[in-house]
């Protein structure tokens, strides 16, 4: 365990930043106007309550906040160093119109949608193809700035299949379970908690069972699409069809009751035989597809239930469409229900849409909204500054629902850039948003912080994943589509003889297997290590017969219906197939490729080319940070060695595994809505003092961000200097100094010096 002397820790808890003036206020642009209108309105709240804005804070504490608050993490130093720098009075407006711009912003803001919409980019441990496009769907809606009413509306009026629309995500996160989905509907854009409705009159609020119901009636006829052989199956149906009638025309027929039962014999084998034909079919595509689309049954009809006992309806009572507030939804002839919903929730006529998103990104900057309870709103709910509130909810409304406007008016306000309130902010009482609270860092933000001290492209998105996503995802069009395109008869007949086929291999294989139990008995080492080669070898021509006889045709086929080659390019000759010999596994069919579904899989000298070129962009970067001779071999490993590992948050699976630096930290679940924690507890404390964070292969290696900003320095206060302000943005103070003095004339490196800071809460804070 590594550990420090408790003289340096304890010097550090006492951090404290140095007063300076404020910057000058950022120019005349429509942000700044509307950051005008809010402070007014603030001061006169404050006037009102008999309160006073907090002092503005310097330079330092507002570089610090802004990253955190708008891109998820610290500055690094050679960024806070250059802000720090800057004379230009307008530089804090001109930060944050930059931070809104950039790539940081969208894996800031990431996870905040990913946390109220319960995103996971894998589900049932398994990672599936609405999943990858789904996270695809939420970042680049943030990356293109999509106003948050189309956000939204996309989301709930979302169908058809997932590679042509990621939206359909939002409904595959409940699959096939529509109730349940409209309770979290309506909490997540609408504040309201109308899920105690499901089963009875909401007993705290005026919400009727038959309110729910009514409401949930448009969306009910949602449903997952997740068979991609209609053909076969109706093929299926029909020999089925045709095997009973000849069963009964045989039976009426036969006079001999022995010629009968014959008869009636073969009818079930038949039956058999067609049902484990079908479950070849099913079986090939059960491995390759989870749901990978949506559907409307506008037939479908919501019914009250059984049990049903309120005074207003019956059960089995027919639920037509309605809304519980605001103007009708009106469904007009023909027209899909869940798209008149979809309108209905992200008008700005619905009364509590726009006030949930407002209060939801104030909290983002200010730690606390301006409405307690903005998922859980009453009709007497009243805002704690309720002149504030209607002012941003006709911004948002005025400027179209654009997000990063509404962040950009919020954070140039004098309240946003004043100091923060240390007093610990109760339930229930008021907040008067004299300055932001002082709040702890999320689980992201502390580790997309650390990212920053560690990788020397800290908001780099991760192509190796995004690869792989769009590869994934091309793949299960590809394979969906190849099975739609295939004759139903034709398809049957290819299972027949798969099934055949392998029962000839199971019976091969079987025999193999109990030679190897005789072959271990008595101890016969050569015998099992041959009999181990054969059943190798049967694994082996399983999957090669698979691709050939199955695969291939189905490919074939869909190629020459594009109009393309018959011929399949399939890059690598080798194939992985699952244990189940009847299931084919996704990795058989990622190794081939159809022209016209996304690029084809890159082969051994592609890839080598590309790490070749990777390397050489590393050893520049190396070059260019002043690394020279072993120690640039050095730079380039350490690179390499991070890469998929050292990302932002928003790069990685989501939510992490249990156990990850993120997860220990009190990222959320995502099994609820904003289920993330933001407690201190002691796993967190003795992560932060011994995790391989803190390794020559992290923070403290010299090949990171942080040591080689640092190591630039010459003295040892410069180099002192270096690690505060890497890590918070500000020089240390006279006192600060002197106690380092002293540490390091005890012998302490500037090692100890970072693991100390990192460890302090002024470290962990959004200050």
């Amino acid at each position: 365990m590594k550990t420090f002397p408790g003289g340096v820790t304890a010097c550090l808890l006492l951090l404290a930043s140095p007063s300076a003036p404020a910057a000058a206020p950022a120019p005349d642009r429509p942000a700044a106007k509307a950051a005008a209108e809010i402070d007014a309105l603030l001061e006169a709240h404050w006037k009102a309550n008999g309160v006073g804005r907090n002092p503005p804070i310097p330079d330092e504490v507002f570089v610090r906040r802004i990253y955190l608050d708008l891109a998820g993490r610290i500055p690094t130093g050679d960024e806070a160093a250059a802000f720090l720098r800057s004379t230009a009075p307008d530089k804090r407006a001109a930060l944050i119109d930059a931070l809104l711009a950039g790539e940081s912003y969208v894996a800031r803001f990431f996870h905040l949608w990913a946390d109220v919409l319960r995103y996971k980019s894998r589900t049932v441990n398994r990672a599936n193809v609405v999943e990858a496009v789904y996270g695809k769907y939420i970042r680049d809606s943030l990356r293109e700035n999509k106003p948050y009413d189309r956000f939204v509306r996309d989301m709930l009026a979302a169908r058809g299949y997932a590679w042509d629309n990621g939206a359909v995500g939002y409904y595959h996160r409940d699959p096939d379970m529509p109730l349940d989905n409209m309770a979290i509907t309506s909490r997540v854009f609408l504040g309201t908690r109308i899920e105690c409705a499901q089963c009875h009159d909401h007993p705290f609020d005026r919400w009727k069972q038959t309110e729910f119901y009514h409401l949930a009636a448009y969306t009910y006829g949602t449903k997952s699409v997740n068979e991609p052989f209609a053909a076969a199956r109706a093929a299926i149906r029909a020999r089925e069809e045709a095997i009973q009638a000849d069963f009964l025309k045989e039976k009426a027929a036969a006079a001999d009751g022995g010629k009968a039962a014959a008869e009636r014999k073969k009818a079930r084998l038949d039956a058999i035989e067609t049902r484990g034909i079908a479950g070849v079919i099913k079986g090939c595509v059960g491995q390759l597809f989870s749901p990978v689309g949506l559907d409307r049954d506008l037939g479908r009809v919501l019914k009250l239930p059984h049990d049903f006992k309120e005074k207003d309806g019956k059960p089995f009572e027919a639920m037509k469409p309605a809304t519980p507030m605001g103007p009708p939804a009106e469904v007009a002839p023909g027209q899909d229900p869940a798209a008149a919903f979809a309108d209905w929730v992200a008008s700005p006529k619905n009364p509590r849409f726009t006030r949930v998103v407002v209060n939801r990104l104030w909290r983002e900057m200010f730690g606390v909204p301006l409405t307690e309870a903005f998922d859980d709103l009453h009709d007497d709910t009243k805002a704690m500054a309720p002149d504030v509130e209607a002012y941003l909810e006709r911004l948002m409304v005025d400027h179209r629902y654009d997000m990063k406007f509404f962040l950009a008016a919020v954070a140039n306000t004098r309240a946003y850039q004043s100091a923060v309130g240390r007093e610990e902010f109760a339930r229930g009482s008021a907040y008067h948003f004299t300055g932001p609270v002082l709040r702890r860092m999320s689980a992201e933000q502390l580790w997309d912080s650390v990212v920053a001290l560690v990788s020397h492209e800290p908001d780099a998105r991760d192509r190796d994943r995004e690869a792989r996503d769009e590869r994934r995802v091309n793949v299960s069009k590809m394979a969906f589509e190849a099975y739609l395109a295939f004759d139903g008869e034709k398809l049957l007949d290819m299972a027949a003889a798969r099934l055949v086929r392998e029962r000839e291999l199971a019976k091969r294989e079987l025999a193999i297997r109990e030679a190897m139990v005789v072959a271990k008995r008595t101890g016969d080492a050569e015998r099992y290590r041959d009999l181990a080669r054969q059943e190798g070898d049967i694994s082996r021509e399983r999957g090669e017969a698979l691709a050939r006889e199955f695969i291939l045709p189905l490919l074939d086929n869909l190629a020459k219906k594009h109009g393309g080659p018959s011929a399949v390019a399939v890059p690598d000759p080798t194939y992985e197939v699952h244990s189940n010999p009847r299931i084919l596994t996704s990795e058989t069919w990622r190794r081939m490729h159809v022209p016209g579904y996304g690029p084809a899989p890159k082969t051994q000298a592609e890839k080598d080319a590309a790490a070749k070129a990777e390397r050489e962009r590393l050893a520049a970067l190396a070059e260019k940070l002043g690394f020279a001779g072993a120690d640039r071999a050095g730079f380039v490993a350490y690179c390499e060695r991070g890469r998929g590992e050292w990302v932002r948050a928003s790069e990685l699976e989501s939510p992490a595994p249990r156990g990850h630096f993120l997860r220990t930290m009190g990222q959320s679940d995502r099994d609820f809505v904003e289920n993330a924690n933001r407690t201190a507890t002691i796993p967190q404390a003795l992560l932060l003092l011994n995790s391989e964070l803190m390794t020559e292969h992290g923070v403290l290696s010299p090949y990171s961000p942080l040591m080689a900003f640092v190591n630039r320095a010459g003295t040892p206060d410069e180099r002192a200097d270096g690690v505060f302000l890497a890590l918070l943005a500000r020089k240390p103070t006279p006192a600060e100094r002197a106690a380092w003095g002293a540490a390091s004339d005890r012998g302490h490196a500037v090692d100890a010096l970072v693991h100390a800071i990192l460890n302090t809460k002024q470290f962990a804070f959004v200050r």
